[in-house]
């Protein structure tokens, strides 16, 4: 449950702060390099029709996403609050991750598979869904053949171990900041 929701906060986090960072950017994206992007998409995701226009996007409207990503963000730090998950440990971890190195398997797939299979997991945990539905949604989306597949072996096993590092680095910031906590107390 824990990584599930460290996995959603964080997905939100990443959106957020690279949105922030093509605000400020002064990169300006050409049309013709809008176009060449474009047509690699269209390459790469042919159910999904994508034109120049839709990759070139104002600095207003990356703010406006950036301010809709924070408040997705700021809404599941409070909707998890309690029972282990403490808002401000998973802030840090949130900072911790995105300028790590190390963690680019959860990075790369917070927004994608893994965003996905912790939403299904938290419903069904909490009987908001069955479970052939659990079943029908707990699968890798595929980007290339259009549909959901069943989850293979390896994909599995690295879900589990990309989960168990999430929570192993939350468990140390936790520590951490319990400690400094009970140093302020003294």
């Amino acid at each position: 449950m824990l990584a599930c929701k460290l996995t959603l906060v964080y997905g939100r986090y990443h959106m957020m702060t690279d949105l922030r960072s093509l605000v400020v950017s002064d990169y300006h994206e050409s049309y013709e390099h809008a176009e060449v992007m474009a047509d690699f998409m269209n390459c790469l995701l042919p159910f999904q029709h994508t034109t120049p226009s839709d990759l070139m996007q104002s600095r207003e409207s990356y703010a406006d996403q950036s301010i809709d990503m924070y408040k997705e963000y700021k809404h599941y730090l409070e909707l998890f609050e309690g029972e282990g998950f403490l808002s401000e440990v998973a802030k840090q971890f949130c900072k911790t991750v995105y300028n790590a190195d190390d963690y680019y398997t959860f990075k790369a797939f917070s927004n994608l598979n893994y965003g996905v299979y912790a939403e299904t997991l938290l419903l069904y945990q909490f009987e908001k869904m069955d479970y052939p539905t659990f079943m029908e949604q707990f699968q890798e989306i595929s980007i290339f053949e259009r549909k959901r597949k069943p989850l293979k072996a390896s994909a599995f096993k690295l879900y589990l171990k990309t989960m168990h590092r999430v929570l192993d680095l939350y468990k140390s910031l936790l520590s951490e900041y319990l400690l400094d906590k009970r140093k302020e107390n003294d």
